[in-house]
């Protein structure tokens, strides 16, 4: 499978599932609207970052989906700022589990380094 084949299979997935629209374009941002029930995703980014950042964010999905104590978390506090650093761990993990579940191979340094650029700079802002 390829990565755009995966990127495909993907976007099909949170469709099917859970009712949510992928869109891609230059001024998306990598992200989960919960409320707008979209995805949104930099085209601009190479297609691996894609494939990342759509299990990322698919992974939000799930979470929010399972676990609600991810919804209305308060980003003014500093019990919230650990919460949502806490939910975008747990993203990462759940959107490993996912592209495993698809069978979708991943290159796991790339991924573990980008997981972890990612996080780095969550925790700093948490940590602010």
């Amino acid at each position: 499978m390829t990565t755009e084949e995966a990127i495909d299979n993907i976007v099909a997935h949170v469709k099917i599932q859970h009712d949510i629209d992928v869109v891609f374009g230059d001024d998306e941002i990598g992200a989960y609207y919960h409320d707008a029930g979209i995805i949104g995703i930099n085209n601009t980014e190479s297609v691996d970052r894609q494939l990342f950042i759509l299990l990322h964010e698919a992974g939000h999905v799930s979470l929010r989906r399972d676990q609600r104590r991810f919804l209305n978390i308060d980003e003014t506090t500093a019990d919230g700022k650990r919460m949502r650093l806490l939910e975008e761990r747990e993203a990462w993990r759940e959107g490993k589990i996912l592209a495993d579940y698809m069978k979708i191979k991943i290159n796991n340094k790339e991924w573990k380094s980008f997981r972890k650029e990612n996080l780095d700079d969550y925790t700093v802002w948490a940590e602010q």
